[in-house]
């Protein structure tokens, strides 16, 4: 998807967010951490950004600063989103 749709692309970007949360379930920190970085930075919605904050599927990246860090990120991102198309 990458190389066809480029990193930006919606799809893409949701690939890479859903990857981010497998990795996240099998306990693969690094990796999961890694791909939810690049998702976040390439656009996350605010459904996914609350979901990052609530859901149980990210509880092993729970306390790491990191994690804490881009849920943060991910939320400034969806809220400046929201407030752009109102």
């Amino acid at each position: 998807q990458r190389r066809i749709l480029g990193p930006g692309h919606p799809d893409t970007v949701d690939s890479v967010y859903d990857l981010a949360r497998a990795l996240a379930l099998t306990m693969k920190r690094e990796e999961s951490l890694s791909l939810l970085r690049d998702a976040v930075n390439h656009k996350v919605n605010a459904d996914e950004a609350n979901e990052l904050e609530k859901s149980a599927d990210w509880k092993s990246l729970r306390g790491d600063p990191r994690f804490e860090a881009l849920v943060a990120e991910a939320q400034k991102r969806a809220a400046a989103n929201v407030q752009k198309t109102n």
